[in-house]
């Protein structure tokens, strides 16, 4: 009989001694239901795991009020046969989906963070009868983080899409859709006399508006400085008195706008007749640089400095000032009057920190030559017909800093020579070599004389220098000997009028 009051096995070492006296049946037994029991758990670790309720676009989740937060996988998920595809970079696969229908017009907006390694694209559509057209979108950056916000229309439905980008794991995420700081509205904040600083995102900040108060036929610089780099850029846009809108889409705010400022820079301007009154200025940034991009703004009247008709800059004038990439100094317009045909070259002094550009300009305001890409002095040089031209100092990427600018301008010459007894003359003949500078300008003048040998050819004889007095010189000239002769002339120049030369002039001396 057994003891059923055997007591069991207390220690792994009695297990081992009691299974290895067991009879053969019962090893086989127990090593059978091992084995079932590995399979069982093997086939449960690959079978796929179930797919989400929000998986096809038709199991949307709804969103049913704002702010709402929401927990969320890819794990599991699917992509539909006809499922749109996205506008961001890369496509994605393995979505899920959210339903958003908005009863007023507003923006919404969206933030997106996956855990684990998850890269996906936030995607909105815009549903319309059975046609899905997109809105916007945005792939998650390093983080994990992508973010987005767009305008909705009253009563519009919007299906909100996360997908795993190609390639990516699989992994939760949460998903934060809730309605931002509303845009600012004309007129905006009094904007100070100094200026103001500011900041805007795509998100929580889609503007900043400031109101100024111009007057009709005064001039204004208005400056716009985007201070943050790596990709951002803020934009402006002038609106005039009495705008209720700025408009919620870029092509309406274009269309409705005075003057535009794209990226941050500089513009020039002048209300007209009657049009005095409180103007508005839209500040937006760059929706597709995720952040904070911050800026400052400055609207001040223009001197004569900044417009026309500019300060005169006399032949070998100097003109001096200084530059400020945030204020108002941020170019310098000089009026040049040219009476002859002329070379011009402007040299600019200035820091080698300083990023500044020298333009030349007719007087249809045209640029005939610039230095646009250098810093610290520059110069250029230009041939220039008689007129009214335009030399500018602006400043570049905000940089500041003082400045000195030269001009010269030196009348184009023409040299002429010739021998005063014509081609021919006899040795021992007293004549002269003529030399005439047109326009009559007064300077040195370089003759020099050649001898011809009819074995080695032409020789060296000797070189004149002489004064040219209102563009005529003689130089005094005896052939000492028969033979070819010939002489070439070089008018050197002088402070207003530029070098020339001119070729052989033959004697034949018998």
């Amino acid at each position: 009989m057994l003891d059923r009051t055997r007591r069991a096995p207390t220690s792994a070492r009695e297990y081992l001694i009691r299974f290895a006296h067991a009879p053969m049946l019962v090893v086989l037994l127990a090593l059978g239901v091992l084995f079932f029991a590995a399979a069982a758990s093997a086939e449960e670790a690959t079978k796929a795991p179930p797919a989400p309720a929000n998986d096809t676009l038709a199991g949307a989740q709804v969103i049913h009020a704002l702010p709402a937060s929401l927990n969320g996988t890819t794990v599991g998920a699917t992509t539909e046969a006809n499922e749109p595809s996205s506008d961001c970079s890369k496509p994605s696969g393995n979505s899920v989906w959210y339903s958003l229908r908005v009863t007023s017009a507003h923006r919404v907006a969206l933030q997106l963070a996956a855990s684990g390694t998850l890269d996906a694209t936030l995607d909105v559509y815009h549903a319309v009868r059975s046609q899905l057209n997109s809105v916007e979108c945005q792939q998650t950056e390093g983080e994990g983080k992508a973010s987005l916000s767009f305008e909705a229309s009253k009563n519009g439905l919007y299906e909100i899409r996360v997908g795993a980008i190609v390639g990516s794991t699989l992994a939760p995420f949460t998903l934060e859709v809730f309605q931002p700081t509303p845009a600012v509205s004309p007129p905006g904040a009094s904007l100070p006399p100094a200026g103001v600083s500011g900041q805007v995102d795509r998100i929580q900040n889609v503007n900043a508006a400031y109101s100024v108060l111009l007057h009709s036929g005064v001039s204004y610089i208005i400056n716009l400085t985007s201070e943050t780099k790596g990709g951002a850029c803020v934009s402006g846009a002038l609106f005039g008195p009495g705008t209720t809108s700025f408009g919620g889409e870029e092509e309406e705010q274009q269309s409705g706008a005075l003057l535009q400022i794209q990226c941050g820079g500089y513009r020039l301007f002048t209300p007209g007749a009657g049009q005095g009154g409180l103007y508005s200025l839209d500040v937006t940034p760059r929706f597709s640089h995720r952040g904070v991009q911050r800026f400052h703004l400055l609207i001040a009247p223009a001197g004569a400095a900044e417009t026309t008709p500019g300060l005169a800059l006399p032949n070998y004038g100097l003109g001096r000032g200084h530059l400020d990439g945030r204020g108002v100094p941020v170019l310098r317009l000089y009026r040049m009057e040219v009476t002859t045909h002329s070379n011009l070259t402007l040299k600019l002094t200035a820091p080698a920190s300083a990023e500044f550009k020298l333009e030349l300009r007719d007087q249809n305001g045209n640029v005939i030559e610039c230095d646009c890409e250098g810093s610290g002095s520059e110069s250029l040089a230009h041939r220039l017909a008689p007129g009214v031209y335009y030399a500018v100092v602006a400043e570049r990427n905000h940089t500041s800093g003082n400045f000195t600018l030269l001009r010269e301008s030196r009348t184009i010459t023409s040299t002429s020579i010739s021998f005063t007894s014509g081609a021919k003359a006899l040795i021992g003949e007293a004549l002269g070599i003529s030399v005439k500078v047109t326009p009559a300008e007064s300077g040195p003048v370089s003759v020099e004389i050649q001898r011809f040998d009819p074995v080695f050819g032409w020789q060296y004889y000797r070189e004149e220098h002489v004064l040219a007095s209102e563009g005529l010189a003689t130089v005094p000239f005896t052939p000492p000997t028969v033979g070819q002769w010939r002489a070439k002339a070089t008018y050197e120049g002088s402070r207003v009028a530029s070098p020339s030369a001119v070729g052989f002039t033959y004697l034949h001396v018998s």
